[in-house]
């Protein structure tokens, strides 16, 4: 997990098929270091599972993401200039699958719009 190494959260709002956190990026965190020198990005990968936890804080259940039919990374982040976001969450669950709409923002501005599938792991 990434929760209260690479970002802390803040707050988090769990209403029925929504979810709405807010989370601070450590701007100082290592991964920075070589993405990239001087010019820090926080990597479209951690963005996903920055996503994929606060859904399995919301669903209580471990999930794995088995498709993303939308995923764009619409501007960097750089955790300099901005490390306060708001991750949120609309989804469905099934048993086996969840599907989920989410954005990562700031104030105005998206970094992150995706939607994607979601599998529930069994963890027998």
């Amino acid at each position: 997990m990434l929760i209260e190494n690479l970002y802390t959260l803040d707050s988090y709002t769990h209403e029925g098929n929504k979810i709405i956190a807010i989370i601070t990026i450590n701007a100082i965190h290592k991964i920075f270091a070589g993405h990239f020198p001087g010019q820090p990005v926080l990597p479209g990968v951690c963005q996903l599972q920055i996503v994929k936890e606060m859904l399995e804080r919301g669903v209580g259940k471990p999930l794995l993401l088995s498709e993303a039919g939308v995923c764009k990374f619409l501007r960097m982040i750089d955790p300099e200039k901005t490390n306060l976001l708001t991750v949120t969450i609309d989804y469905n669950a099934s048993a086996a699958d969840i599907g989920c709409n989410a954005v990562i923002s700031s104030g105005e501005v998206v970094y992150l719009k995706m939607n994607g599938n979601f599998k529930v792991l069994s963890l027998s």
